[in-house]
């Protein structure tokens, strides 16, 4: 019997290792931060629940490669919960807000909830298992980022030269001639290019009045999917 009362109590206590992850290429990130806010901060040992963006270093994602995409890790326990990412420090730079605040999206098509303010929250339900890495989506939207290795509508992408200096050649196979939108942007995310309806299996860039730097090369296909390449210029 008391072997019974410890494995149940073990099971009930069992904690998750859990990520946040948040695509910034599309919006660029704030010099102020990239945080996670919510209902899972208590349940993360970071103290109360809905933290004011920035108040709590704690709950800072870091993009540590330089990609664009910014990643938070805890430990906490399996359940349902809300949350959502902000652009810099303060409710306003939230996102999915209402009234006067920077950031508005109506995130309902990808399971957001009204928080009664005139905005969404985020959910998600983190399964009792050893680790969980959230859906990748876009800061403010219910676009999901994937590799674009591994977009539904692409595959064997490789850009030619890379690093490029006047321009650069992006080769990839288009399964079913799949429009693409395509949008390169700067590290701080300002778009210099942009391409629509591209439904062959070549993409030629002119990147010969591109400044020297890393730029990001996202796809958006019909289905809302995002996936981004790295295009170094020098």
């Amino acid at each position: 019997m008391f072997l019974a009362f410890a494995l149940c109590a073990s099971l009930a206590t069992a904690q998750v290792e859990v990520t946040f992850n948040v695509d910034m290429n599309a919006e660029g990130a704030s010099a102020d931060g990239i945080f996670v806010t919510g209902s899972w901060m208590a349940a993360a040992g970071l103290g109360g629940d809905w933290q004011e963006p920035g108040s709590n270093t704690d709950a800072q994602l870091t993009d540590d490669d330089g990609d664009g995409i910014f990643t938070l890790t805890v430990t906490m326990a399996a359940g349902d919960y809300f949350y959502k990412y902000s652009n810099g420090t303060g409710w306003p730079n939230a996102e999915a807000g209402g009234g006067g605040d920077n950031y508005q999206a109506d995130l309902s098509g990808c399971d957001g909830q009204d928080n009664g303010y005139g905005g969404y929250n985020r959910t998600v339900t983190i399964p009792d298992q050893e680790s969980y890495t959230l859906d990748l989506f876009s800061f403010n939207s219910c676009n999901i980022t994937v590799d674009v290795k591994n977009l539904s509508t692409i595959t064997d992408i490789s850009i030619v030269p890379n690093p490029a200096t006047e321009k650069a050649t992006v080769l990839f196979t288009n399964l079913n001639n799949v429009d693409h939108n395509v949008v390169v942007t700067s590290l701080t995310g300002q778009v210099v290019d942009q391409f629509y309806s591209v439904n062959g299996n070549n993409l030629e860039i002119n990147t010969s009045a591109y400044s020297a730097g890393m730029y990001f090369i996202t796809f958006t296909n019909e289905k809302g999917e995002q996936g981004t390449e790295k295009l170094i210029v020098r």
